[in-house]
């Protein structure tokens, strides 16, 4: 497969939360993250809207925008980060 990520990814393991309105949440983990990238993994990304919050401890937070999805992932461009 080619590669197409504009910057290398680390893999690592880690909670995050997806917040979608301020009340509602979505728990997932982080499986890779760079700079400017993240991929998540959760038990279904129905009802993950295209922008939302992204809070994953000792990562950070920051928007995400989602750039591709599948059943139970989604590969985002972060922006707006905090202490990434």
């Amino acid at each position: 497969m080619e590669e197409r990520r504009s910057e290398p990814r680390a893999a690592v393991t880690g909670a995050g939360v997806i917040s979608i309105d301020g009340r509602t949440m979505i728990l997932c983990t982080v499986t890779d993250l760079s700079e400017s990238g993240v991929r998540l993994t959760m038990a279904t990304t129905v009802g993950v809207p295209d922008v939302f919050l992204l809070h994953a401890p000792g990562f950070g937070s920051g928007v995400c925008e989602v750039a591709w999805r599948s059943e139970a992932a989604l590969g985002g461009r972060l922006t707006c980060i905090a202490a990434w």
